[in-house]
């Protein structure tokens, strides 16, 4: 299947939503539900609340779960892509969540965190980091898209952390840490031309590769769909170079990659809706 890309100067070969058909992931419901128009049959509203009820379950008294802010991170995202908006289960969440990583203190952000496998960040927006920043990055990217955006212990965060990118902007073993930087000041309507978005951008595309991708430290998907959200001219340079290798790369089935191809493509496709160009 043909689709005109961004004006009719690209085209891709094969039907990238075919990928989400019946999926019963977070990502995948949103899809059915935004893209191939499913949430008025039963079968999504039937698979809608069973990803739901695991969501939720397992939530202690006290909003988290397990005490772990990486599985709050987890189930917070998935909620996102859910139910979207807040509820009571999500508010409390957040509220531990953010008592647990927004300490006020910048010496912090350096802190080293314990090695993660990537698997645990299979399906959500964010990269193993080395230190504590991706955790902040992480909570404060939940806030901002469930409207805490503007409380005043995010926007002091968000201020240390654009204080972090300034410090950070040129080192390149931060890899994992700016991607979640770059994630986290993107959807908040105060930092997505901050001075910290734009050294960000502007790192990413003095290290990009005569092919167009950047280093492999640099996790290509992401970091695609993280520029479809800005209106910088160098994060639209940087687009258009990566529209030419999705159209070369894209698998005969739709997807993008050859592990992770449900949540590859989701990010694809959700970063050429939001530009416009599917």
């Amino acid at each position: 299947m043909e689709r005109d890309v961004c004006g009719g100067f690209m085209r891709l070969r094969y039907n990238p939503l075919q990928i989400f058909k019946a999926s019963k992931t977070p990502a995948g419901l949103y899809a059915r539900q935004k893209w191939l128009d499913e949430s008025g049959t039963a079968q999504w509203q039937d698979d809608f609340h069973a990803t739901l009820h695991s969501l939720i379950s397992g939530q202690s008294n006290d909003g988290s779960w397990n005490q772990s802010p990486l599985e709050c991170v987890r189930r917070l995202f998935g909620l996102h892509l859910t139910l979207r908006n807040k509820t009571k289960e999500i508010e409390k969440a957040l509220d531990w969540l953010m008592d647990h990583t927004l300490k006020h203190n910048t010496s912090s952000l350096a802190a080293s965190l314990p090695p993660v496998s990537p698997d645990a960040f299979a399906g959500l927006p964010f990269r193993p980091g080395q230190t504590i920043v991706s955790v902040v990055c992480m909570t404060l990217f939940l806030a901002a898209v469930f409207q805490k955006g503007h409380e005043p212990r995010v926007l002091a965060h968000y201020h240390l952390l654009s204080l972090w990118v300034a410090r950070n902007a040129d080192v390149m073993d931060k890899g994992a840490d700016k991607s979640n930087a770059l994630r986290a000041l993107v959807v908040h309507p105060d930092y997505a031309e901050d001075r910290a978005t734009a050294a960000l951008v502007n790192y990413l595309e003095q290290i990009r590769e005569p092919s167009g991708c950047w280093p492999v430290s640099i996790p290509f998907f992401l970091t695609v769909n993280a520029l479809a959200h800005l209106h910088l001219e160098q994060a639209h340079r940087q687009f258009d170079e990566a529209l030419a290798i999705l159209c070369r790369t894209q698998n005969s089935d739709g997807s993008w990659g050859s592990e992770d191809r449900e949540w590859n493509t989701f990010l694809v496709v959700h970063a050429l809706k939001n530009k416009g160009c599917l």
